[in-house]
């Protein structure tokens, strides 16, 4: 299945297809080619995220209101490997670096329980950005959940005990 028919969320859709026409042609877009007025509907759910080294030190720089909502706390400005615990930080942080080392988008799905009656389905898109299409410098994300889980107050992202990884795709560049 091709890389692109795997996002069914038309959120995802939509971000995907507006970084592949901010790229115009490049490995990847600049973080100045990212607007965030051309994408408002996008915003609630979108992360920015700063790669401050190739070794794995990631900075939320931006998360939109639904993913912290989803995570249950506030994600600006925070590290990720501070801001998340347990199997779902270290899976996260796999993807980040994967992504910065392939130089390509990921996409994944991941499901939360937090309890017996509840099952959560995760749907994230990363992004790399690039200011000099050698090195990327930023990632733009967007995290999606069924059921909506932003007003649960359970945080079901933060509740590691009940991670499961499902799908993971890179599509190279």
């Amino acid at each position: 299945m091709a890389f692109t028919e795997q996002l069914d969320e038309p959120l995802l859709v939509e971000l995907h297809r507006y970084w592949i026409g901010c790229a115009n042609g490049r490995r990847a877009p600049a973080r100045s080619d990212i607007d965030p007025i051309d994408i408002p509907r996008l915003l609630p759910y979108v992360t920015l995220i700063e790669v401050l080294d190739r070794a794995g030190r990631f900075r939320c720089r931006l998360a939109g209101t639904k993913v912290e909502a989803m995570y249950g706390c506030a994600l600006t400005n925070c590290f990720v490997d501070e801001a998340i615990d347990g199997h779902y930080r270290d899976h996260l942080l796999g993807l980040f670096r994967t992504l910065v080392d392939g130089f390509a988008p990921i996409y994944s799905e991941n499901w939360f329980q937090p309890d017996k009656a509840q099952r959560i389905h995760i749907k994230s898109l990363m992004l790399p950005l690039s200011d000099d299409q050698q090195d990327i410098n930023m990632v733009l994300s967007a995290t999606v959940s069924t059921p909506d889980c932003a007003n649960d107050k359970s945080a079901p992202l933060r509740i590691q005990d009940h991670f499961e990884p499902k799908n993971v795709t890179t599509r190279k560049l």
